[in-house]
């Protein structure tokens, strides 16, 4: 990077090696990786405060930068190579006179039995931490909600990059370098085949996790979760709200008239519906037992069938007649 070291401490150009010191220390402070662990802005941020004070700190440094400024001294100081960012994998600094007093003295982390951490990027022995957790949606049928199922999954999963070890840098001609194998993110996906168990009657929305599968952990620290949100999609014949179902049932005129049995749909075939005589369009009659099926924690739902009316389409001369004895024999009522 080509950073104003003056503007990335808040520094005038007169500044004393003392007043460096102690803009370094307060940034620092804030940024430091340790103090926000994962969060790679303040890493970044970090990175530049600390080349910043590299520069300011050091005499001749600061000396080739006033009079070279700053794209010369980066394109031509020292030696014509080019001023050569600190490799912060390696260790580069001695922190311990900067951060003796950060998080409480005698270079120890906040917690005191700690050794003091530099954070993953900077060569120090952080304390283990977790990966992150990787989120997905995995969409199924209504049909493997209710029975369960085992999802085939094909997915790169985070991996430290074996290049950098995680680091994201590479030490190069002295100085440091973006990781080619990662391009600075520490992690590569590799592609890996996984089996999902969807368990019998989940819940749209539910999360199912997979241990040990998500992003890989800082510091020798474990990997992180993957989690599969469990999404359904529309099904043609079924209504899911929580453990009931809804269907509607075309069902004749003359059964609608007279009663009878039909057969309704459900989740694992057909079932006998007794249809009362004087049954109206649009009734909702319930089959127990018949929506999604029992949990450890419930029981079985419902399912509730609205009745269509199914009318003949066409009428012969002889048929009208009869319905228009029908209708003079039994009159409808007026509606409630």
């Amino acid at each position: 990077m080509s950073l104003d070291p003056y503007k990335v401490l808040g520094v005038e150009k007169n500044a004393d090696a003392a007043a460096v010191k102690s803009a370094y220390r307060k940034l620092a402070r804030k940024h430091h990786p340790d103090v926000n662990p994962g969060d790679k802005a303040a890493e970044e941020k970090f990175k530049e405060i600390s080349e910043a004070y590299d520069i300011l700190s050091d005499p001749a440094k600061k000396n080739e930068y006033d009079h070279l400024g700053r794209e010369a001294f980066y394109e031509r100081g020292f030696g014509g190579a080019g001023y050569q960012s600190p490799d912060f994998s390696q260790g580069g600094f001695s922190f311990e006179d900067i951060f003796g007093d950060l998080f409480g003295g005698g270079g120890r982390g906040r917690g005191g039995g700690a050794s003091f951490s530099f954070g993953r990027s900077f060569g120090g022995a952080s304390a283990p931490q977790k990966g992150d957790d990787v989120n997905l949606k995995l969409t199924i049928s209504l049909r493997e909600a209710a029975f369960g199922v085992e999802a085939k999954l094909e997915l790169g999963i985070p991996q430290t990059c074996p290049q950098c070890r995680g680091q994201g840098l590479m030490s190069s001609g002295g100085g440091v370098r973006t990781c080619p194998g990662c391009g600075g993110r520490g992690q590569v996906n590799q592609l890996e085949n996984l089996k999902v168990k969807i368990p019998a009657g989940i819940e749209n929305g539910q999360k199912v996790r997979l241990k040990g599968k998500g992003s890989p952990g800082r510091n020798g620290g474990p990997a992180g979760d993957l989690l599969a949100e469990v999404a359904t999609k529309p099904d043609p014949v079924f209504t899911r709200k929580g453990r009931d179902l809804s269907a509607e049932l075309p069902v004749s005129l003359y059964d609608l008239l007279l009663g009878g049995t039909v057969e309704a749909p459900t989740l694992s075939g057909r079932a006998s519906l007794k249809i009362p005589a004087g049954t109206q369009n649009g009734a909702r009659l319930r089959l127990k037992g018949q929506g999604m099926p029992a949990s450890k924690k419930e029981a079985a739902g419902d399912l509730y069938v609205t009745i269509r009316a199914l009318l003949p389409t066409r009428l012969a001369a002889g048929a009208q007649k009869l319905v228009r004895q029908l209708a003079e024999a039994a009159p409808l009522g007026e509606p409630t």
